[in-house]
């Protein structure tokens, strides 16, 4: 077959990363679908004006980022895997432990042995005075009445959400909240704007529920007022997905100032706001939620995962006055209800003041770790946090980021680039996250930091030279 990659080719950059990236960026506008078979190499080679070995390059980058497969004596083909443009890094998680590579790749906070022990005491606990509800109930769907009670008062009193329990849905993770929230309001082939770099999971979700995502510009506080004020005139977007907080890769937090300019766009425009706030506890108390500024225009979004310990998923959407019945049929849908004995763990939490403590020792211990990173990586720019999960990190001039992580990788270190995060086609900025975390033992994740420092030192090596 012949195609035309042009129209998707980056400007910058080497060309088997652009041609990779062009490939990725037909496939999610639907020029490219499952089961297609690619043009032999040479083919593609003079429609591009390429070397072969470009393009081979190109397709075997493409098959690193579960874009396509490659069959002997067949050819190459859009992968059909619902999961086939899921990041690298996410699809190596699940190698075996013994020798795996440092992690700092993968969103997850710090879970040190007390943590384990506070959960399992919370299980004996459970498992003995359990509230009947959590054991035999499948309704309201919406979660347990006391559980939604207890959330109701430590939202309003702690993150500065708005809502009575009436307001809120218990569900399984936020990423199920951010789903339950984006498949209330948006119908398929409508607009969504979050940030030009955003979660992965609302990339995947975007194709799973076949609505059109744009990037809005992003500085080092999150989006710009200015460029949310043009894409909404410009696309008339049903709905806004934004994270204020720790934003997902790069860190940005928006001060009071921000959130106020960003609410004003949205209530000029009407548009319907989805905050993800996950990261809010990782904050210290002070933070108002975009949703306290628009209550009637919002979905707020938030759980315990990243405060607490990761099993711990529990997830807390509220939603505007009046929203709730079109909810709860995709909550229903989905998982009928979130677990309810996960939520009675998070009631006992959140009851005994434990979610306030792990959360301020999470603190303690990614502070500990961003002081580390610094002191490590001394010289390189960096974005980041006090007391945030990842750091962004940019790259010297020598490196390509898809390089320096396949380099990384070599050496026993997993790092995630900003590939994953793109919301649309465009050369992707030379910077890595790194993700503070994963590694519960702080001298292994200094190991990782020194594998990288030295890396960040040295030149790539030869094989890893642009095309």
């Amino acid at each position: 077959m012949t195609i035309d990659l042009t129209p998707y080719l980056p400007s910058q950059g080497p060309k088997y990363l652009a041609i990779a990236r062009a490939l990725a960026e037909a496939i999610r506008q639907g020029e490219l679908t499952p089961g297609t078979r690619l043009p032999p190499h040479r083919c593609l080679a003079d429609a591009l004006a390429v070397s072969v070995q470009t393009v081979s390059r190109a397709y075997a980058q493409a098959e690193k980022m579960g874009l396509v497969q490659a069959r002997v004596g067949s050819g190459t083909w859009i992968n059909t895997l619902d999961d086939s443009q899921e990041a690298e890094y996410l699809r190596s998680a699940d190698l075996p432990t013994e020798g795996a590579p440092v992690d700092l790749s993968i969103a997850h906070p710090v879970c040190p042995p007390g943590h384990h022990l506070r959960f399992r005491e919370t299980l004996r606990e459970v498992a003995d005075s359990a509230h009947p509800d959590a054991i035999d109930a499948c309704r309201p769907i919406a979660g347990l009445a006391h559980q939604r009670e207890r959330a109701s008062h430590w939202l309003q009193e702690t993150l500065g959400v708005p809502g009575t329990p009436d307001d809120r849905v218990l569900c399984n993770g936020a990423a199920h909240g951010v789903m339950l929230a984006i498949a209330t309001l948006v119908q398929h082939g409508d607009v969504v704007l979050t940030e030009a770099l955003t979660d992965h999971g609302l990339i995947a979700l975007s194709r799973t529920l076949g609505l059109q995502l744009r990037g809005v510009a992003i500085d080092e506080q999150g989006v710009i007022p200015e460029a949310l004020d043009a894409a909404c005139r410009r696309y008339h977007p049903r709905a806004v997905c934004l994270t204020p907080t720790q934003h997902n890769p790069t860190g940005a937090t928006m001060d009071a100032d921000r959130r106020d300019a960003i609410a004003e766009v949205l209530a000029r425009h009407g548009t319907w706001l989805i905050e993800d706030d996950t990261h809010a506890l990782l904050e210290p108390p002070g933070l108002t939620p975009l949703t306290a500024r628009l209550p009637r225009q919002s979905f707020h979004v938030t759980s315990l995962t990243k405060a607490t310990v990761p099993g711990l998923r529990a997830g807390y959407l509220s939603v505007p006055r009046g929203q709730l019945h079109h909810t709860l049929p995709r909550l229903r849908a989905t998982s009928w209800m979130a677990t309810p004995l996960i939520f009675e763990i998070a009631d006992r939490w959140l009851a005994d003041g434990s979610v306030e403590a792990l959360a301020e020792e999470q603190r303690q211990l990614l502070a500990e770790r961003q002081q580390l990173t610094r002191s490590r990586l001394q010289g390189h720019v960096m974005a980041s946090r006090p007391t945030g999960l990842h750091v962004w990190l940019a790259l010297p001039r020598a490196w390509r980021a898809e390089e320096l992580q396949q380099q990384a990788l070599r050496e026993g270190l997993a790092i995630a680039t900003a590939q994953p995060f793109m919301v649309g086609q465009g050369a992707p900025p030379q910077r890595v996250r790194l993700s503070l975390g994963a590694e519960n033992d702080l001298e292994r994740f200094d190991q990782g930091l020194t594998i990288l420092a030295r890396l960040l030192g040295e030149a790539p090596p030869p094989m890893l030279q642009n095309v």
